[in-house]
């Protein structure tokens, strides 16, 4: 199977599936392009780590997820029960980093593709599909309301992913429902690459992206980084395959 998909990302396909069975994950290709990484400073609810805006460059294709990993994916793959059991296609939540990065390992053991967490960059770059705005679907907070569960819509649980609609790249759930592990921490923007930018990786943190359930709306703008906690977890994850 490692051949097959391996040769569907030579051609380019829009699509690939890795894992069989409960396990199996679809991604879609993200080409390279060029984007506003962070908020500029008149944007409701910015935090100082957006900032400066910088104008980056991603010159490598990739994969990423159509959806967040779902409790059925993250158990057939670890043997590990969710937290909090509430569905088999509800998004899996209350990870701490460290158990993200095993899920992408364990993944890559039984698919024999290599199979990642996005950086910071990738991540917001196929958050924003094109877009400058709060969210990918508009700057109000109806227009979050309408993509993604938060704090006041999503009854106070992770939901099931696939809910809500797609971004203009055919990505769900990037705002809101849960937070997502990146696998790097950017410095201050002004001090980053402006081409393929990654931060500083650490064994046991890594900046989580897009809100959750929990949050309010000014969480799940397409800017926000809120710092990961490993001893209290509190985010899921999206994975990433090279193209």
């Amino acid at each position: 199977m490692s051949e097959a998909i391996k040769q569907a990302i030579q051609e380019k396909a829009k699509a690939i599936i890795i894992g069989t069975e409960d396990a199996a994950v679809e991604l879609l290709r993200v080409e390279p392009g060029k984007f506003d990484l962070g908020s500029p400073l008149a944007e409701a609810g910015r935090l100082d780590s957006e900032g400066p805006v910088r104008k980056v460059t991603l010159t490598q294709p990739f994969y990423l997820g159509k959806y967040p990993i779902t409790q059925r994916q993250y158990t057939a793959i670890t043997s590990k029960a969710p937290i909090k059991p509430a569905g088999p296609s509800v998004a899996i939540d209350q990870l701490t980093y460290a158990e993200a990065v095993a899920f992408c390992a364990a993944l890559t053991k039984a698919t024999g593709i290599t199979v990642a967490l996005p950086t910071e960059a990738q991540w917001e770059y196929a958050c924003r599909a094109g877009t400058k705005t709060r969210f990918w679907s508009g700057d109000r907070e109806e227009d979050l309301a309408k993509v993604g569960w938060y704090r006041e819509n999503a009854g106070h649980k992770a939901r099931e992913v696939g809910q809500k609609p797609a971004n203009p790249w055919g990505f769900h759930d990037l705002h809101g429902n849960v937070c997502e592990f990146c696998r790097d921490m950017l410095p201050p923007y002004d001090t980053i690459a402006d081409t393929d930018p990654v931060g500083r990786i650490s064994d046991r943190q890594g900046m989580m992206r897009g809100g959750g359930w929990m949050h309010p709306a000014d969480y799940c703008r397409a800017a926000i980084r809120l710092m990961s906690n490993d001893r209290f977890g509190g985010a899921g994850l999206r994975i990433l395959v090279a193209g």
